[in-house]
């Protein structure tokens, strides 16, 4: 049954906080509790609690995990997430306001605007010369290395757009929902579908001004990777290149779960917001018998509607990524 807006705008006891939200926002330029400052510009977001059992600066720190306390803490990780789906914790339950979860409250969509207005400026010098590059491969490929250190790529003449950037920009908003137990990042699952929604808005700013774009993405879906070659086709790109970095999934999984163990290891210790967790068996589910992974599959069936592309294997650890064919070699 259609959720009205007062069920789903104001989940337990949210309502006063989205009612203090928005007289802020109304405030002044330049007030004392005005989140802008004087010349219109927004203030920094202020940090937002952690959802631990004490403060975080406490001393001594704990140790790290164990083996064993490192697996226990995974279950709990499982367990706590799966009952804050089950809770309606998700943000794209929580804070839309049509039966299919795709229109956003009046409140959070200011805060996307908010958000997408201060990702967009930071890219202000980024010019806009309809270039686009497409960047591919499973969690851990290390698409960001590759882009920078072996392509030759000037990363500062792009806006990168990836859902999970916005993810940890959601984070150091106060915008994921708190979980006990749970880190931020760990807890950042519960707006995977809000951080794609503000991605895909990013994304359509840039290309209606022809800004040069990197679409850092997995590449898991053929519908949506086609989908993005042709946004940017109709908005006039003339130059659209793809890199895919390749690895086997169950070497992305190990470093996904090592990636998790070490944020969550600095969280523990202070610094940061935490690590990812990204399920293995989700990871080890895009394996593909011809390519080794769906992700790869998919970079094959687009390639050649792409002007340019190159595929590197980044497969083992301690040794550079190695360039494996290329548009120029494969000719």
């Amino acid at each position: 049954m259609p959720r009205s807006p007062d069920s789903v705008e104001v989940p337990g006891a949210r309502g006063s906080q989205l009612d203090l939200s928005e007289r802020l926002e109304r405030l002044p330029h330049g007030h004392p509790s005005s989140p802008y400052e004087a010349d219109g510009s927004r203030k920094p977001p202020v940090a937002a609690p952690r959802a631990d059992d004490g403060p975080r600066d406490s001393s001594p720190h704990p140790e790290p995990f164990t083996d064993t306390e490192w697996a226990e803490h995974v279950t709990e990780v499982r367990d706590r997430l799966r009952q804050a789906h089950a809770d309606g914790l998700a943000t794209d339950e929580q804070y839309t306001i049509d039966p299919h979860h795709e229109v956003w409250s009046e409140t959070r969509e200011a805060q996307h605007d908010a958000l997408i207005h201060d990702l967009y400026q930071r890219a202000a010098g980024v010019p806009c010369e309809y270039r686009a590059f497409i960047a591919g491969g499973l969690p851990g490929a290390g698409k960001t290395t590759v882009l920078e250190n072996y392509a030759g790529i000037d990363r500062s003449q792009f806006l990168t757009i990836n859902p999970d950037d916005v993810k940890a920009e959601l984070v150091r908003r106060g915008l994921v929902p708190e979980v006990a137990g749970l880190s931020p990042m760990e807890a950042s699952e519960l707006v995977h579908e809000e951080s794609s929604h503000i991605a895909k808005r990013l994304a359509f700013r840039a290309q209606a001004d022809g800004k040069n774009v990197i679409w850092d993405v997995t590449m898991s879906s053929l519908a949506s990777t086609q989908r993005r070659i042709e946004d940017l086709r109709e908005n006039r790109y003339t130059q659209i290149e793809g890199i895919f970095v390749d690895l086997p999934p169950e070497v992305s999984a190990d470093r996904a779960a090592g990636r998790h163990r070490d944020g969550e290891e600095g969280y523990r210790a202070g610094e940061g917001d935490g690590g990812r967790f990204l399920p293995a068996e989700s990871i080890l589910a895009n394996t593909d018998p011809a390519w080794g992974s769906l992700n790869r599959k998919t970079f094959e069936q687009v390639k050649d509607s792409l002007d340019n592309w190159w595929v590197y294997d980044n497969s083992v650890d301690g040794r550079d990524p190695v360039l494996v064919e290329s548009s120029a070699t494969s000719k």
